[in-house]
């Protein structure tokens, strides 16, 4: 039984480390990036990598992407626009991982579960923000992490290696998108219920997921605190409850 884990594992990474050589040599044949990475985030990029923090994140953006794509443009010399291709690249292989042990999960079979992976990899959509050099995949990787750790939840209510792949997707979620905030917090609240109904109202592994999510999308909620005087994921939800009359904690910038 452990050596089929590991073989199944090993094939769930060999493909995506093959999408990874495959489509990294590809992306030095679009010079052109689309419009959101030419005046946004290519920039953010390189403002990240040159130390310029006042220049480098943006309420409406997010912290995740600028940090990833800036510490490659940092640590290899590439300019902004070639480090937020790779960046694109690592989520886009990274969340094939997940998907394979999703339908791995929900199938139990191993050749489903290489096929959806590599179903997943050819798909010209996903290849396309690579190529652009856009933030889409991660929120791929975010939603995949967050499902499968609801499936390992599912599974063994007891299970505490579904809090930091939970965690960790609805960060992610969290931290790319508008829309991803209600994303997670609709994962977050499966797991509380499954929780409740698990075990005996025993809340400690949900108490662990939402401050393992809170301190990771925290340096987020205090930059948007510090722009709106909310603190919020996104600067539009500020937006919001400024809207309804909800008071901000402090006057922002």
């Amino acid at each position: 039984m452990r050596k089929y884990t590991d073989n199944a594992w090993f094939s769930a990474l060999f493909l995506p480390l093959c999408g990874l050589l495959v489509l990294g040599t590809l992306l030095w044949l679009n010079p052109i990036p689309a419009d959101d990475t030419a005046t946004r985030y290519a920039p953010m990029a390189q403002a990240f990598a040159e130390g310029d923090w006042l220049y480098a994140f943006h309420p409406h953006s997010g912290v995740f992407f600028p940090v990833l794509s800036g510490g490659i443009a940092w640590l290899t010399g590439l300019d902004g626009f070639r480090a937020c291709q790779f960046a694109a690249l690592l989520l886009w292989a990274a969340a094939a991982v997940p998907l394979y042990g999703i339908v791995l999960k929900l199938w139990n079979d191993r050749r489903i579960a290489l096929l959806a992976e590599l179903l997943y990899l050819a798909a010209s959509h996903l290849q396309r923000y690579v190529y652009d050099g856009l933030r889409d995949n991660g929120r791929s990787l975010g939603l995949c992490l967050l499902v499968l750790g609801l499936l390992m939840f599912y599974e063994n209510r007891r299970s505490w290696r579904a809090v930091p792949v939970g965690g960790v997707g609805a960060a992610l979620l969290t931290m790319l998108r508008v829309d991803g905030p209600l994303i997670a917090a609709a994962g977050i609240l499966c797991f509380i219920v499954w929780d409740v109904t698990g075990n005996h109202r025993n809340l400690l592994r949900c108490a662990a997921l939402l401050i393992l999510t809170t301190v990771l999308i925290s340096p987020q909620l205090y930059l948007n605190y510090r722009w709106s005087g909310y603190p919020v994921p996104n600067s539009r939800y500020s937006l919001i409850l400024e809207h309804l009359g909800i008071p901000g904690w402090g006057d922002g910038i």
